[in-house]
Order: structure tokens, then sequence, then C-alpha cells
């Protein structure tokens, strides 16, 4: 065969592994609503129901941070509403391992040779997850303080991010983060609208794309959703404002799984991760770029403009334009992947491709038994000793013009056996074939012409002792009248009970990892945090050029100020625990600066002294600040002076 129709056999092994294990799921679910074959239509699908159900449990939120702990819980009083807050969460938990799942298939296959779609595929997992960080802040319980702090303290690594916000989530401070929350939810639904879009683009390319999976499987997946929901109904976490800390909280890795590392690393090794890896996966296509035969050629002279391979094509490579005065098929190269199911859809032979192989119409004086035709993703196959047979290695079975195997089938072989994926590796080739055979689909295979004679096998079908079977029979078609009808080996049974038990088993591995307890803060340790903003005395002012007395500032114009350096020392014996300098922020270091300071220590007592580099005299000082177990201590900033935080000015609700 020629070289142009070689391929990876990583991508052909990977589609042919796939499908050896996804066919198990096959023999119960049929098919057609094999789950692992939907994984992208199922994501979808779990995306709607989050938001259906998300906007229903909206209509009972409380958006005041004050009080929207306790419309939380008001809503799971309810049963009906605790319900859909239990399916509002599920489902989102679910899309992201479907998300994932699908990410993987494509990885598996090597189905990423369109850049958008690979990328529109990898920012709609990011929008997802901002999504979910977003939707869980809203709860404000000890969870959502969690996250909040944690976000808050990696985006402190931009100089332009206020530190301090990362602190005032620790604090309580509800005047801070109650804009906060407003941005948050105003994220909820803007990503949301979002990811459709995104949606829209990661299908654009596609000819009539599937949305959604089939209508059962969508009543499966539903009803695997809605049972676990009432088993195990969510619950929140302790409200945020009873402790400082977020001692115990419960982690939902599916969308906390990144938060982890803020735990293990620093927030700048942290960021150096979230942008490698998103490189890593933008470039993959790149780095795994596939070998691939030449697009199609149409020669237009040929063309007798019947539109049918610009319906057939699977991505949209073929359009019907004037040409010449004359409506024919152009073809753009750019959108073609050279599977082609456009040469199984032109009854002129006006369609070629470059290594395609010539199939031999011509009458043979004596007929082999059997001419195999097999799809390149098909398994490496036996054909059983003792039948004379040809064996013809197409890109996808849909290439295959039913013409031509009339012809096979009248001049050449008493048998024609069509070798297919279970799942077509470029979507509608298998179903198109089936339907041509059928005479359900134009080109149709002849009514005049025997087409009991031909058979076509999935991957998961085949056996050699089949295949001579069929051979055998159809050898006796020539002195013995049959059914004209056209057969194919797959798996159509469905058993229902099963099929709903296995998802709903599926979906239930998914709950102990939703609420795991995971320990930022260990309540057995000191914690001492500082958080504060300091504004420090100027340095330098600017100076005014101008003499106009309407062009002069009344008041000085800081130009630069002092930079500031905290230290804590041991109350007991003076020994310097920590110490770090601050500088302002702006590029003239004229602009207030934000203070956020984490120690686990070990003294009983300590002393906190803030000075400004610049005036020494300018200091501030906190002595014997006994340390405490669990809820941490917090210094602040309070009128001018160094103060040490209090609950009681937080009221909880």
């Amino acid at each position: 065969m020629n070289e142009a129709i070689k391929i990876l056999p990583v991508r052909i092994k990977g589609h042919q592994l796939y499908q050896r294990f996804a066919s198990f799921f096959s023999r119960i679910y049929s098919t057609e609503l094999n789950p692992l074959y939907q994984l992208g239509t199922i994501a979808v699908f779990l995306f709607t129901v989050a938001v259906i159900s998300g906007f229903y449990v909206f209509l009972f939120y409380n958006i005041d941070p004050l009080h929207a702990y306790d419309s939380v819980q008001k809503i799971s009083t309810n049963f009906f509403n605790d319900w859909m807050r239990t399916v509002h969460r599920y489902s989102s938990d679910l899309l992201v391992i479907f998300i994932l799942l699908h990410l993987i298939h494509t990885l598996i296959t090597g189905k990423f040779k369109r850049m958008l779609s690979w990328i529109s595929g990898v920012i709609s997992f990011l929008v997802v997850l901002l999504i979910g960080v977003t939707g869980f802040l809203l709860v404000w319980d000890q969870k959502a303080k969690l996250v909040g702090f944690l976000t808050a303290r990696f985006f402190s690594g931009l100089p332009i991010f206020d530190a301090s916000i990362a602190g005032a989530f620790l604090l309580n401070d509800l005047e801070t983060i109650g804009g906060f929350f407003r941005v948050a939810l105003f994220g909820h639904i803007f990503f949301s609208v979002l990811t459709v879009i995104i949606l829209w683009i990661h299908v654009m390319k596609i000819s009539k794309p599937k949305i959604f999976p089939s209508r059962l499987l969508m009543i499966y997946v539903l009803a695997a959703v809605a049972v676990i929901s009432i088993v195990f109904p969510v619950k929140s976490d302790s409200p945020a404002q009873q402790t400082f800390l977020p001692v115990e909280t419960t982690f939902d890795w599916y969308y906390y799984f990144g938060y982890y590392l803020l735990k293990l690393f620093s927030v700048r090794v942290n960021w150096m991760i979230l942008i490698g890896s998103g490189l890593l996966l933008s470039i993959i296509p790149h780095v795994l770029k596939r070998k691939q035969r030449p697009p199609a050629l149409i020669d237009l002279d040929k063309c007798d403009s019947c539109n049918l391979c610009s319906y057939d094509c699977p991505y949209d490579a073929i359009d019907m334009l004037i040409y010449k005065g004359e409506r024919k098929a152009i073809l753009n190269p750019a959108k073609c992947v050279s599977c082609g199911i456009c040469i199984g859809s032109c009854r002129e032979h006006a369609i070629t491709m470059p290594g395609f192989p010539e199939i031999n119409r011509n009458s043979l004086e004596q007929k082999n038994d059997l001419t195999v035709l097999s799809c390149e993703y098909f398994k490496e196959f036996d054909i059983p000793s003792g039948l004379q047979y040809e064996h013809l290695k197409v890109p996808c079975i849909g290439s295959v013009l039913a013409k031509d195997v009339q012809a096979i089938a009248q001049n050449r072989s008493k048998a024609v056996a069509m070798l297919s994926c279970e799942d077509c590796y470029y979507r509608k080739g298998k179903t198109w074939a089936i339907l041509r055979f059928l005479r359900k689909r134009p080109p149709v295979f002849s009514k005049k012409i025997n087409v009991s004679n031909v058979k076509l096998f999935t991957i998961s079908q085949y056996k050699p002792e089949l295949l001579k079977g069929f051979v055998e029979a159809a050898g006796k078609t020539n002195t013995a009248v049959q059914e004209n009808k056209f057969q194919y080996k797959d798996y159509f049974r469905i058993n229902h009970v099963l099929s709903a038990g296995i998802m709903t088993g599926f979906f239930l591995l998914m709950i102990p990892l939703s609420s795991t307890v995971v320990r930022f803060y260990d309540k057995n340790e000191k914690t001492l945090i500082v958080n504060m903003k300091y504004v420090s005395a100027p340095t330098e002012f600017e100076k005014i050029q101008s003499e106009e007395k309407h062009m002069q500032s009344k008041i000085p114009v800081v130009k630069k100020r002092s930079p500031v350096k905290l230290e804590i020392t041991s109350a007991k014996d003076g020994k310097l625990l920590y110490e770090k300098e601050f500088t302002p922020r702006g590029w003239r270091q004229d602009i207030a600066m934000f203070i956020y300071t984490e120690l686990k220590l070990k003294e009983d007592e300590i002393n906190v002294y803030l000075t400004e580099t610049a005036f020494t005299d300018k200091k501030q000082s906190l002595e014997h600040v006994t340390m405490e177990r669990g809820d941490g201590i917090f210094i602040i900033l309070k009128d001018g002076k160094l103060a040490k935080a209090t609950k009681e000015s937080k009221p909880v609700k």
C-alpha cells in the first residue's frame, strides 16, 4: 500500500484497545447506547442538568454573605429543594469526571487533529472548574472559607492582586469580601454562559454534531443522579464565621484537586505548575502530531452536483459552490481528515484519494470465495484456511461505494465481508455504510442483486469461524433463493435493569471523593497570621516645575514611601523568629503595601514589631501576645495600631 496511507500504529492500537474494553459494556447497553462511546454528549447533558437545577436553587438563595449560609440551610429543610441542591452538586461533580474521561479517550485514540476543537475542549474544562469554585464560595461555610482563602492566596502571587484579601476570608471580614461574593455570583453565571459559547466553538467544524446522548441513555443518567441525590443528600460544613481558621473542612476533589498543591508547594511553584500543565495540554496536538494521507481530490468534470458527498461528510469539508457557472462539490483541504467517506457517496467515481486501494471490478473466470474490505482501524485478523480471497484495506468502511461492492459480488467473489469499528473513528462511516446496504441512504445497493451475500462484522463481533460459516452460506445462494436482506453483526440487545444499575453504581463511586475531610490547618498547632494594609511615611515628594499657581498642588505629591520591616521575636528570650521587609506597591513604590504572613510557632508568647526602615523612630509594637492552639492568632492594624483580632467584633449568624 502507498506510504501516504500509513498512519501511526499507536493511534490505531489505542482505538482498538479502547473498543475492546468498551465492547464489554456494549453487551449490556447495546452498541448504540454504550456510554463509553458518548462521553462528550453525556458531559453536555450533565452540564444542562447542573444549569437547570442551579437556576432553581438560586431562586431561594440570599446573596448577602451575612445571610447566605442561613438561606442554604433553609433550602435543605425542604425535601424537594434539598434534592435539587444535591442534584446540582452531583451533576457538577460528574460533569468534571466525564470531561476528563472524554479527554482521556481523545488522547488514547489520537483524535486531536483539529487544534481549535482541542484547545476549546481544554478551555472548557478550566472554565467548568471556575464555575464550580465560584459556586462553592456562595455557600459560605467552612469549605467556602477555605476555597476563598486559597484562591486569594494563589492570586496573591500576581503583583496586581491584594494579598490581604486572603486574610479577610479568614478574619470573616464581610465588608471586604461582600463585593467578592457578588463577583463570585456574576462569575458563576457568566462562566456558565461562556461554557455554552465554548461548546459551540468545540463542535463548529463538525457536520451535524450530536450534542446530547441517546434519549434512553439520558434517562439512565438522570435516574442515577436522582436516586443517589435522595440517598446521599449534600450537607454543608459548619458556618464560615464560626472560626477564624477552617480546621475541619470537607474537600471536593473534583474541583479542589489543584488547591491541594497549595498545601504541598509555594504559590510560585503552583503558578509554574498551572502554566506548565496548560502549555503541555495545548501543545499535545503538535507533540503527538499524527501522520495523515493527503486530502481527497474531486474531479469537477465528473461531478454531477448530487450533493451526497457534501451531506455525508462528517466534518463539513465539502460545500456545493458555483464553479465556472455550474454548481459543483468543492473540497476545503483544511477541514478534510482523509476519511474517504465522500468516496463512498459518489456514484460517478469523481472523488479519489492518494493511497486509496484500487478496487478491481472486472470479472474472474472462477470467482474467489471471499473479498474482505476492512477499515484500517480494524484489528489484525485471520482468514479461515482453505478460502480463496482478496483483501482490500480502506481508510473507513464508509468509504466503500455500494456500486463497487455490487460489482465485486457479481464478478469476483461469492461473498463480501466488511470489517468495521464498533464505534467509527470518523463518527459516521459505519452508520452511512449500513444504511446504504440496507437501501435506506443513497447511493444504495441495487435491489436487483442479492445483498445477503454481503455482511458487516464489527471489531468486537469478528471471529474466523463466523466468517467461514458466512462464506459457506453465501455459496449456497447460487442455487437456493434466500431473503435479499443485508445483515450486520453488532450488539443490539439492552438489559435495562443492569444498564441502570451499572450507571448508578458508577455514580456512587463519585461520592467518597466529593466530601473527604482534608486538614490544611492542624488544631494542635499554634498559628500566627499577620494581615494588614499599611501606608508608610513618604521619603520623596514630586517636584512641581510649573510656576503657575493653578498648576501647583496644595498637598505635596508623594513620589516614594518607606519600606517596612516586620519582626517577630520570642517574648521569653528575645530570639528572632521571623523577619521580612515589605516594600510599597507601584513602580515608584508610592502606594500602600499589603502585609500578609502566616507562621507556625512553638513559643507560648511572642512580640510583634513593625518598623519603617527609612524612619527608625516610626515603630509599632505588640508585646506578650499569648499563642494558643487551634483557631490561630491574628495581628491586624486597628485605629493605626497593632492589635489582636477577636471574633467578638464579627458576629456569627
